[in-house]
């Protein structure tokens, strides 16, 4: 029977409606903002009156203290028996009143113009002074006393009970001078009393302010210190604390003391207050605007809502000082939020009583939404063929499905063409690598193929070394694929004329013409003393020919063996370096300026110093100038592993130093900087954001040069630390070299001399014998010189002495 309602659709709007629920939530949420309004307005109101009254309450205080300091401080100047050292244990008596009265004192003390000084300190105002002082739990004040005059300067130290009985003494070796110190030169010139600025006390070591005064009429000053830590503990104890942070500071940004625990009165910024959030900047700009003086500024800090506020004291200070007060907004408003956190529970319990309509409503959504979340997910795993169309009685999702159809064929189709553009522009590179150098043609071409036709072998093998290794997927295949094509990637950066040099003097051209033209100077040279011998002594014109053939001989001999000693063709052994070195010391006569002309780069590698015209030159030589040194970062990343040593210099042109060369034409700058390309490949295949099935191409591509025994570069890696497709393409990258008949500098090897090489390498644990095997037992190599190798060089192979 044909379902009448089969066509029947309908719009997530009817399906969803539940107006019921909605209205509820609308009601109950613009109930809740209201109260939560309305309620963080007065809890703002409240903790601005509060804030106000804690700042009226801290200022009377600061201004009572300072007051008090004053006041004490000029009753002290006005004690006679301060003036009279002999007094001492009535002073003593004195200062200990003052400090029992005024427990935010940590010490009094008299400094006279003749050196001498006097303290009492109070051991009762923080454990660091204790610890400080070494003081026992039964000491309760500390005298110190300096007197001048004697030979050796000392700290006379007694450790007084509360009863003042001394129960211990000590002396201490001291360098220092009353006299220099700050509060002692301000008040000696002054005859008012003395505030200083916060600093850190000479023996306690801890921030704190002194209060100074002279004794009218003499040399005497009598100063009070209280550590900021004991304000800090006066904060600590007010009531607002409970609810916040609490700072007096000025208006340069310097903590005067904190409601915070900074241990014994830290001085620091407001801005940088340690252990704490502190928005000081906000503070700053509050202290800085005399019209957001007493009002509440919201800040955000770490992520949290704090409400900030700052009024001045109205202290009698030279730099004026302010209070602030940070606290979290959650603490303000937690008497007001728990009425609505209340009415969000009742609404709430109201929404879990309509959840079942609700379920009912959205069951027609919910189902085919689930369903097009599957198919989205292949989508993801990009599983195209097994997307489906999923119907549906709502309008809109019918059409979603429809367009996820749609769209997986066009993904589909964008992904395709993607990745032939990336696959056309790794064989672009690959190409441009081969086309730069004639010594490198075909080579990143041929190598993915047989890279590839080994891999294949060796997937399918059951042999026990390959069991574990399988080429599945086609992003398997296409990963190696794509890092066999790039393996090579890294000569791009490499120098053309490094890697195409066919003589030991070549750089950009061959310096061997330089040389050739030497000579000829010399040849010259000869012909002139010979003709100036025969000007001056005509009787003598065949002795002075025979001279001349003589050198012209010698030059030559000379010139020619230089020359084969450039080509490198044979074994250059230390008798032949010896001659060499000799014939380098012959000398000739240069006039023209050799330091013009040049580029900005030659000119910065001549010395400093040009040698006078004529110029006497050997006939070769390393000069200061051949050395190109090694730029400052070449280091190479950690994380890239690079364990290969480089050469002091990047590059070393010296005559003398690339003619010596033994073999080849390569100097071991020459041999590294070629080398160096795995190391650009490296970098650039690490810098390329590889997709997840693609994460292995700059690891593939980058272990071809590494040896079985962990003798290669760039990592030296040994055997257990390469997967079988790094083996594989290093047995790969070999073959080919060894075969490649588009290498101007060496002819193609047959196959069967190229797999006894090989087979020496695996013998030498450089390439895995394993692999090797494979390639040969599975006819990998007949296989390959079939596509790529001429007749000559497929010749017959007797793979039976290798296995």
């Amino acid at each position: 029977m044909k379902n009448p309602f089969a066509k029947f659709h309908t719009t997530i709007r009817w399906t969803v409606t539940a107006g019921f629920i909605i209205s509820t939530l609308l009601t109950a949420a613009l109930a809740i903002s209201l109260q939560y309004y309305f309620g963080k307005s007065m809890a703002k109101e409240a903790a601005t009156r509060l804030y106000e009254s804690a700042s009226s309450g801290i200022a009377a205080e600061i201004t009572g203290i300072g007051r008090l300091n004053v006041n004490i401080i000029d009753l002290l100047a006005d004690n006679a028996a301060f003036l009279d050292s002999s007094r001492q244990p009535e002073q003593l008596r004195t200062f200990i009143d003052v400090m029992r009265n005024n427990p935010l004192f940590y010490a009094a003390y008299l400094g006279r113009d003749d050196g001498s000084f006097f303290e009492v300190i109070n051991l009762e105002t923080g454990k660091t002074t204790r610890e400080t002082f070494g003081a026992l739990p039964e000491h309760r004040w500390l005298s110190i006393t300096l007197r001048p005059g004697a030979k050796r300067r000392e700290f006379l130290y007694q450790y007084l009970t509360d009863s003042l009985e001394v129960t211990q003494s000590r002396t201490e070796a001291t360098d220092f001078q009353v006299k220099a110190r700050p509060w002692f030169v301000s008040a000696i010139n002054s005859n008012d009393v003395q505030r200083s600025d916060p600093y850190r006390f000479a023996q306690l070591g801890l921030p704190g302010r002194t209060v100074s005064k002279r004794i009218a009429g003499s040399g005497t000053v009598v100063a009070i210190d209280m550590t900021l830590s004991t304000m800090s503990r006066f904060l600590q104890k007010l009531t607002i604390a409970d609810q916040g942070d609490v700072y007096l500071y000025n208006a340069d940004g310097q903590v005067i003391a904190s409601s915070l625990d900074h241990g014994d009165g830290v001085i620091s910024r407001i801005d940088g207050v340690q252990g704490s959030t502190l928005p000081g900047n906000e503070l700053l700009k509050l202290a800085a605007n005399p019209g957001r003086h007493g009002k509440l500024a919201e800040s955000l800090i770490g992520g949290e809502l704090y409400l900030v506020y700052s009024a001045p004291t109205g202290a009698l200070e030279e730099n004026p000082l302010f209070i602030g007060i940070v606290a979290p907004v959650g603490k303000v408003l937690a008497p007001y939020l728990k009425r609505v956190k209340l009415s969000i529970v009742l609404t709430g319990l109201l929404l879990l009583l309509l959840l079942p309509l609700s379920w009912l409503f959205a069951t027609p959504i919910v189902r085919p939404v689930r369903q097009l979340a599957v198919e989205n997910d292949k989508v993801r795993r990009r599983q195209f063929d097994e997307v489906e169309r999923i119907s549906s009685h709502v309008k809109e999702i019918d059409e979603l499905s429809e367009s996820m159809v749609s769209m997986v064929a066009a993904i589909r189709s964008y992904e395709l063409a993607q990745r032939n553009l990336m696959d056309s522009f790794i064989r672009l590179i690959a190409e441009a690598i081969d086309d730069k150098s004639a010594y490198t043609g075909g080579h990143c071409e041929r190598v993915p193929e047989l890279a590839l036709m080994l891999a294949e072998k060796a997937s399918q093998s059951e042999a026990p070394a390959f069991r574990g290794f399988h080429l599945e997927t086609d992003d398997q295949w296409r990963e190696y694929y794509i890092a066999a094509w790039l393996h090579d990637c890294g000569k791009i950066t490499t120098p053309e004329h490094i890697v195409d040099k066919g003589t030991k003097l070549e750089t950009i051209y061959n310096r061997i013409h330089e040389v050739r033209m030497r000579f000829e100077v010399l040849w010259r040279d000869a012909e002139i003393d010979y003709l100036k011998g025969v000007i001056e002594e005509p009787s003598g014109e065949g002795r002075h020919l025979d001279a001349l053939q003589a050198q012209r001989e010698t030059l030559q001999e000379e010139f020619t063996f230089i020359a084969e000693c450039n080509v490198g063709g044979e074994f250059l052994g230390e008798e032949k370096q010896q001659r060499l070195r000799k014939i380098a010391e012959r000398t000739w006569e240069r006039h023209f300026d050799d330091r013009i002309g040049l580029s900005p780069v030659e000119e910065r590698r001549l010395p400093p110093a040009a040698a006078p015209l004529p110029a006497t030159e050997h006939l070769l030589s390393d000069k200061p100038e051949h050395i190109v040194e090694r730029p400052p970062s070449g280091e190479y990343p950690a994380e890239f592993g690079i364990r290969m040593e480089a050469p002091e210099h990047l590059y070393n042109l010296g005559e003398i130093y690339n003619l010596s060369v033994s073999r080849g034409t390569l100097t071991a700058e020459d041999r590294f900087k070629i080398n160096e390309h795995i190391i650009s490949t490296i970098k650039m295949l690490e810098s390329l954001p590889f997709p997840d099935e693609l994460k292995n191409v700059p690891r593939y591509a980058s272990t071809h040069h590494e040896t079985m025994r962990g003798s290669g570069y760039p990592r030296r890696l040994s055997g257990d630390q390469l997967s079988i497709p790094e083996r594989i393409l290093a047995v790969a990258d070999v073959f080919e070299a060894l075969t490649a008949s588009d290498r101007p500098y060496k002819k193609p090897k047959p196959v069967s001399v190229a797999i006894d090489i090989l087979h020496r390498m695996v013998v030498d644990n450089h390439i895995d014998r394993d692999c090797f095997e494979l390639f040969l037992r599975e006819g990998v190599y007949a296989a390959y010189a079939d596509r790529f190798l001429t007749d000559d060089q497929n010749d017959e192979v007797d793979t039976a002495k290798y296995l």
